[in-house]
């Protein structure tokens, strides 16, 4: 017959205690963890809320810096033919140049023999007005400022002044 020293007594090899000690981490590492949020973030809590929040200055890896926007100019141009009263136009040209050739090619195609460029303009909205004896044209960041322009020149020298064309190239991003 074994005779066993009571339970308070009892040693266990040390095997049993790494086994403990191993298992004693694993769950102390859990209960430490995120909290269910995504890296970069811990958890916060409120009575009777939870979220996620960002921890400042955090970045996974390497430095993750998004690069600018590329963006591709746009050119429009207005031409015409005063003599004929003829306008020509173009919009959303890569170029100037291209620009100011087709608005003279769409004006002598309308029947201008003596079209001239009466505006290019990049990345914006351009605008020609016209009164009894003046037509002129402006240029800017939007159709209305384009068009209030040209009608402040025209109102200048003329009367019964409108407002005959406005467009807007804007530049496109391309990346």
């Amino acid at each position: 017959m074994e005779i066993r020293p009571p339970a308070a007594e009892r040693t266990y090899p040390m095997k049993h205690f790494f086994y403990i000690l191993v298992l004693a981490q694993l769950v102390l590492s859990t209960v430490r963890a995120e909290g269910g949020c995504p890296p970069g973030s811990y958890p916060q809590q409120g009575q009777g809320w939870q979220t996620c929040v960002p921890i400042p200055g955090y970045t996974e890896g390497r430095d993750q810096v998004t690069p600018p926007p590329l963006w591709q100019s746009r050119w429009q141009a207005i031409s015409t033919d005063v003599d004929k009263a003829v306008l020509g136009k173009s919009i959303n040209a890569a170029t100037q140049k291209e620009a100011e050739t087709l608005a003279l090619k769409d004006c002598q195609s309308q029947g201008g023999p003596n079209c001239k460029i009466a505006i290019s303009y990049g990345n914006g909205c351009v605008a020609l007005a016209a009164g009894d004896v003046l037509v002129s044209t402006g240029s800017g960041g939007s159709k209305s400022e384009a068009e209030a322009t040209a009608l402040g020149k025209c109102g200048t020298g003329a009367k019964d002044c409108r407002v005959y064309y406005s467009a807007c190239s804007p530049p496109v991003r391309v990346q």
